[in-house]
């Protein structure tokens, strides 16, 4: 049965009655919140006519939320009518034809006017870009503003080049970081060593630090949503839940070291690298990890023949694939207790300075020689410019490689710059 604009309307309250949106669920559950994130992005964005916004990010990291307050922003601050905003929640189509039926159909008496159309979670869509480009082509999106929200990367990535001649824009959505923590009403009281200790057991996802904050603690609960986001985005892939919680608990013990896809494998059912190392791209595309590169200086890139090292993008995850998905009651005391333990801490600190720095560059690796037994833990590249960081616990003498002075990363340091 294909869907129509009747069903359509159950999800547009605001076509009725504008003032709806602020009855919205997902704003009645954050807005007013001590732990609401007032995320700059939205303010940031210069919504125009004609131009398309991806927003991309893991799941349960915001993004619909996110959305919820643009469709209030359009309709209470930017003079947009409400009946002009269309919300759909993509995970209901069935293909494409049906989306494209649905929009065009919405568009139709619609041609001359400003109108916002927001499709969230647009990867499950098969071949969606058909029924976009479709609408291009037919001239019904030259006064539309589309806003599109996915949680992997797969078809996401080069849609300027899917969609030659539109303007398209793509925004990173992440787990909150530590300095984001600051604009937080639950923690304005804190100081950064504190932060820093709190954002090493709750992490950046917003459910966990709602639970943080009313709790103490994450529930399991919490942690079982999670698991059956990353386990339910992996299934549509043909990917195992067998063999993905064996490459999760892989990674996770796996933390801060070298890796090649053959040692990611050892005591698991899992049979070649090249399995692996599909499933450890299955998880990089969903972002839920960053995968850091070995720097070749002799071709100015990554070495991908050799070792890499494997983080998860937040706290949360370390502690999903540690203890949830090993069977281990409590999973968030049971995580405090490895936070004593001074090499994890330190592990876990490093992952957290290396996705805060991926977010912040792009070129970005570390470096090792096996000939001159010597490593640096981040490598940036900056045009001609390179900038190398050492992540310890302490400060160190300040040493050079590749011709470069090293700098190191503290946790003091760290807290400095928040």
């Amino acid at each position: 049965m294909v869907m129509d604009l009747n069903d359509v309307k159950i999800v547009n309250p605001w076509w009725q009655d504008p003032s709806a949106i602020d009855l919205d669920p997902y704003l009645q559950e954050i807005l007013g919140k001590p732990y609401y994130f007032n995320n700059p992005i939205k303010e940031a964005l210069d919504f125009k006519k004609g131009h398309t916004y991806i927003l991309r990010g893991a799941r349960q990291v915001g993004k619909t939320t996110l959305i919820k307050e643009m469709i209030r922003r359009a309709i209470q601050g930017e003079g947009i009518a409400a009946k002009n905003c269309l919300f759909l929640s993509c995970e209901a189509f069935k293909d494409y034809s049906d989306l494209q039926h649905i929009l065009a159909d919405w568009l139709s008496d619609r041609r001359d006017v400003p109108t916002r159309i927001f499709l969230d979670e647009i990867t499950f869509v098969d071949q969606w870009q058909r029924a976009l480009l479709w609408m291009i082509n037919a001239g019904l999106l030259k006064n539309t503003t589309t806003v599109i929200s996915g949680s992997n990367a797969r078809d996401l990535k080069r849609m300027g080049e899917r969609f030659p001649g539109r303007h398209v824009k793509e925004i990173s959505i992440y787990p909150l970081s530590v300095g984001e923590y600051r604009d937080l009403k639950c923690f304005k009281s804190k100081d950064g060593r504190t932060l820093l200790k709190i954002y090493m057991s709750v992490g950046g996802f917003p459910h966990a630090i709602r639970d943080y904050h009313e709790f103490g603690t994450i529930s399991d609960e919490t942690y079982e949503t999670y698991a059956n986001w990353v386990f339910g985005d992996a299934y549509r892939f043909e990917l195992t839940r067998e063999l993905l919680t064996h490459i999760l608990f892989r990674v996770y013990d796996t933390l801060a070291s070298q890796v090649t896809y053959q040692r990611l494998i050892e005591k698991s059912p899992v049979k070649s690298h090249e399995t692996a190392a599909a499933y450890v791209e299955h998880l990089e595309l969903a972002f839920l990890c960053k995968i850091l590169h070995c720097y070749d200086q002799e071709k100015d890139m990554a070495a991908p023949r050799k070792a890499r090292k494997i983080y998860f993008i937040d706290p949360l995850l370390y502690q999903l694939a540690g203890g949830f998905l090993r069977g281990i009651r409590n999973t968030h005391a049971w995580w405090m207790e490895q936070l004593s333990d001074s090499i994890q801490r330190g592990n876990l600190f490093e992952s957290i300075v290396i996705n805060q720095l991926a977010r912040e560059n792009d070129r970005i690796y570390y470096w090792y020689s096996s000939n001159l037994k010597k490593e640096v833990d981040v490598l940036i590249r900056e045009g001609e410019d390179m900038k190398l960081f050492e992540i310890k616990s302490k400060k160190e003498g300040i040493k050079s490689i590749l011709g470069h002075e090293v700098q190191v990363i503290t946790p003091e340091s760290f807290i400095e710059k928040l």
